[in-house]
């Protein structure tokens, strides 16, 4: 039996010791705390027999996996991998894994779930570059289906092969990745938020009306605006900063002065009551006020949102909608084919990112080859000539 070192027993690492579990692994959990063990075991068992209880999966099956949960007990001279969950804290990452690859076999493989550090650094301080890699899964883990699979600039190919092999066999969609901040998810997602938040400082449209049509028009399973309140203001706008400062600041991804407002305001989402929308009553209500300072309109810009929107939706759009969708979407698609440009990933792992990280409803390069590749170049001069920070300049 293939046995698994998880180091971290918080939601993500029991997370993913629950997939582990499944598909056949021997599982040891480690944390700073045996009792954090212990309720992370019981609460994995619980939801294995929910899983019975809804038909998912066989009683046979859920004690099979519950089984083989284990705290670690010293014993990782077995383990082929380990993979790392803990806080987001390159010292304390290094000082945590020191302690234990010692006592891992020599080939054994040393994966970061990290989503923000660098791999390669990480490998250089325990001193075991080629055989450190992220696999960075999505919360939750036994529900989301991508891992981005990070390659580290020494990490060894075989490494790289052999822990995307084990995803894919764990049920996981794989995304190989270079080492770069935020992969691919953190960084090619951003313009979803921070053009939705753009739109609403230009006084163009209101929240509400930018969620609505991008679920209607685009068919997203969230608006921009209510995905944020979901996720929180102060964790999407902590890792827009990140992102931002590490890509050279960035015009296209650089951070929201209305979104930071709100965090400053304690206005941080559905945790805090409060966002974008109220979620105090029954019914969401939004409660951000459009300024009417909307910059006009180019025909030529009107006239190619709409172009854009009748080929890249089903759905009969207003000319409203239209440079809503248009700009937003354009914005993702030109994010995407940068992150390409700057060797993030090859576009089929672009793609596969974003459509099982973040469940868009296709991918977006391959929703630009669908479209056009020049209609979507025409909307980008009609939207970089409308601005004048250069964000929607296409890479060479």
């Amino acid at each position: 039996m293939s046995r698994v070192a998880v180091i971290g027993a918080g939601a993500m690492g029991a997370g993913i010791a629950q997939v582990a579990a499944q598909h056949g692994w021997d599982v040891h959990l480690q944390d700073v705390d045996d009792a954090v063990v212990e309720a992370a075991i019981a609460g994995i068992r619980k939801r294995l027999d929910r899983l019975v209880e809804k038909g998912r999966i066989t009683r046979e099956d859920a004690d099979a996996a519950g089984e083989r949960l284990h705290p670690v007990d010293g014993r990782l001279g077995d383990c082929e991998l380990l993979i790392e969950a803990i806080v987001e804290d390159l010292e304390v990452k290094t000082k945590v894994l020191g302690e234990l690859v010692p006592r891992l076999p020599s080939d054994a493989i040393v994966a970061t779930n990290t989503s923000s550090l660098s791999v390669g650094e990480l490998g250089d301080r325990l001193d075991i570059p080629g055989r450190c890699c992220g696999m960075h899964f999505f919360n939750p883990a036994p529900i989301m289906k991508l891992v981005e699979v990070v390659r580290g600039r020494d990490t060894d190919e075989a490494v790289v092969d052999r822990v995307a092999d084990i995803a894919a066999a764990w049920g996981k969609q794989v995304a190989r990745c270079a080492d770069t901040p935020g992969f691919i998810v953190n960084r090619v997602a951003r313009p979803y938020y921070l053009e939705a938040f753009r739109i609403v400082e230009d006084g163009i449209a209101s929240p509400d009306f930018i969620d609505d049509t991008m679920k209607t028009i685009g068919g997203f399973r969230m608006g921009p605006m209510e995905l944020t309140d979901f996720i929180g203001h102060d964790v999407n706008t902590a890792t827009t900063r990140t992102v931002w400062e590490q890509w050279n600041r960035s015009a296209r991804l650089a951070p929201s002065w209305l979104q930071e407002s709100l965090v400053s305001e304690g206005h941080l989402g559905r945790k805090s009551g409060r966002g974008i929308y109220d979620h105090q009553a029954d019914t969401p209500t939004c409660v951000i006020q459009v300024v009417e300072n909307a910059p006009a309109v180019s025909d030529e810009l009107a006239a190619a949102a709409m172009d854009f929107t009748r080929h890249a939706s089903e759905q009969e759009a207003t000319p409203e909608q239209a440079l809503v969708f248009a700009r937003i979407l354009t914005a993702l698609i030109n994010e995407a084919r940068w992150a390409e440009h700057d060797g993030v990933a090859a576009p089929a792992d672009i793609d596969t990112a974003v459509r099982y990280g973040v469940n868009y409803p296709r991918g977006l390069l391959e929703w630009r080859d669908s479209i056009g590749p020049e209609r979507v170049s025409g909307l980008l001069r009609e939207l970089d000539a409308s601005t004048d920070d250069d964000r929607f300049a296409e890479p060479s």
